[in-house]
């Protein structure tokens, strides 16, 4: 069976959009909407943001709170997974978003360090009810290429990577990370598929960084969250990510 259940769901018209939902919540009235965000998965993170940067806070409801510095938002996904990531960027969008830097942690298939997204593995549900099937989805690539610069301007090496997006962390099999390392997917996450198909229905350019925090191989799991050469990696992304943004009109 192909998923989704209603055949060629991506073609049909939804009853309502993003649209309809930030008028309806009069989300940013009297505010500046910004064109340009980054999107962060991590409170320590947010904390580096908050002590450096000094941002302005506009909350709208529950799921998004704004961190507005210059002309750029932060937002802190406190969630998990495709489907709360893409209903963010869904009414990002719909306010105006046009730019989006996605930055994370992802678990390694082969070795801890810094990755540049490149095509991401559908293994989750929602893109599927965006695009029609196919393997991968993809960010934009200049976008890419530029954080990829500002990144190495920070004196992290980096790597391009295809990963595999997946709904169930706690169901990535030994089987699976055998056959995905053959394969020569390098991190494994569960957002970035999913929004690379919003950002492509939506028309809005999107890039992914990954930080490795954790490593799955065949006899063990690694992890390392806490650990001082992840979070010091991740402050510097986000510098990088806010950089690369900040110096393109």
């Amino acid at each position: 069976m192909v998923y989704p259940n209603f055949k060629n769901k991506h073609l049909e018209r939804a009853l309502f959009s993003p649209d309809f939902y930030v008028k309806f919540r009069k989300f940013l009235k009297g505010h500046k909407k910004p064109k340009k965000y980054i999107l962060i998965y991590s409170s320590s993170l947010l904390r580096y943001f908050l002590r450096k940067y000094k941002p302005k806070k506009i909350k709208l409801y529950s799921l998004i709170t704004i961190y507005l510095y210059k002309d750029i938002g932060l937002i802190y996904n406190k969630g998990i997974g495709a489907p709360n990531a893409t209903t963010i960027l869904e009414e990002l969008i719909a306010l105006g978003g046009k730019e989006f830097l996605s930055i994370g942690t992802a678990g390694g298939l082969k070795d801890f360090g810094v990755f540049l997204c490149k095509k991401a593995l559908r293994d989750e549900g929602t893109s599927y009810h965006y695009i029609r099937e196919g393997k991968y989805t993809y960010p934009d690539k200049d976008l890419t290429k530029r954080l990829q610069e500002k990144i190495k301007q920070r004196g992290l090496e980096t790597e391009e990577c295809i990963t595999w997006t997946i709904d169930a962390p706690y169901r990535e099999t030994i089987a699976e990370i055998k056959h995905y390392k053959k394969e020569g997917i390098k991190t494994v996450e569960m957002e970035a598929s999913a929004l690379f198909a919003v950002a492509k229905v939506r028309n809005v350019k999107i890039a992914s960084a990954f930080i490795v925090s954790d490593l799955l191989m065949e006899d063990k799991w690694d992890p390392q969250f806490n650990e001082k050469h992840v979070k010091e990696k991740m402050n510097l992304i986000l510098d990088a990510s806010i950089e690369c943004l900040d110096n393109f009109k």
